[in-house]
């Protein structure tokens, strides 16, 4: 099992998790020259970056693979996914980043989309440059969006980063040039146990059910969990129920027992001491907030 990867909560070089509730956008050169153009491979584990080069070269680093990195391209990188650059000096482009589960809402009514696109793959618009400056000026109002502080922002952005994204899906049903899944064994255990989170948020699971559905043992399992993001597989679970209690607080007009069962959570008393465990909030207090 690989204890040496390195795992930042932010960007890179940066452990603020604030990143996970925002969308982050800035220039590619602005933090790539901060590192004299060699990102070393790390991960990020709940956030998903887009890369968009608009002049240069450079080498896409991923478990012992150097991928070349040509202009124009757009590269997608899912949480995960161990990476790392070797950027030609002088590269352009821009960065945006924003969370795994922002970018499942968005498409929550075309999951076939979110699959679809949540992989580590480069798009290539050397022949498509139409397509190319389309995506160039929604990537700018994108930015300019996030500047300003507009009426239905929230709704504006996301029907721009629809439009991106849906754009980019009609790219990809043309070409397939999707980068080969990771062979780090750490990584895809990792990766197939948040799926499987996701996929039975309303069922009664224990660790140890989770663990054999990876054929694996649970202090395996805890082992994973603790070398990528310090933390055990119960307090994984943990975190994604409460992300998933606060959407509908915050959404929705239901009782906190309502809520409470609806996460399959048999005692509302024990929901609302690891709700306030987690979040230093009661549920109330954290609707009234």
């Amino acid at each position: 099992m690989n204890k040496g990867i390195i795992n930042f909560k932010g960007l890179y070089g940066d452990n603020d998790p604030s990143i996970t509730e925002l969308i982050h956008h800035e220039k590619l050169e602005l933090r790539s020259k901060i590192y004299d153009w060699e990102i070393n491979e790390h991960i990020h584990t709940d956030l998903i970056q887009v890369f968009i080069f608009t002049s240069g070269e450079g080498l896409l680093l991923s478990e012992q693979k150097k991928l070349p990195l040509i202009s124009p391209s757009i590269l997608i990188i899912p949480s995960n996914t161990l990476h790392g650059f070797v950027f030609q000096e002088g590269i352009s482009g821009d960065v945006l980043t924003f969370s795994e589960t922002y970018f499942e809402s968005i498409f929550k009514n075309s999951p076939q989309i979110f699959l679809a696109l949540n992989h580590l793959k480069n798009y290539h618009f050397e022949s498509k440059s139409t397509v190319f400056n389309e995506l160039l000026n929604i990537n700018k109002q994108i930015s300019e969006e996030i500047l300003k502080d507009k009426a239905e922002k929230a709704m504006f952005l996301q029907s721009l980063f629809q439009l991106f994204f849906l754009t980019i899906f009609r790219v990809g049903l043309q070409e397939n040039n999707q980068i080969k899944k990771s062979d780090n064994r750490t990584l895809n255990y990792f990766q197939a146990f948040q799926k499987s989170i996701k996929l039975s948020i309303h069922e009664t699971k224990s660790i140890n059910d989770y663990a054999s559905e990876l054929n694996i043992t649970t202090v395996h399992l805890n082992r994973i969990c603790q070398s990528l993001v310090n933390k055990s597989a119960l307090q994984i679970v943990h975190e994604y129920l409460i992300n998933e209690a606060k959407k509908y607080l915050k959404n929705t007009t239901h009782s906190i027992s309502e809520i409470s069962y609806y996460l399959d959570f048999k005692d509302p008393a024990y929901f609302t001491r690891l709700f306030k465990k987690t979040t230093g909030l009661s549920p109330s207090e954290y609707r009234k907030k």
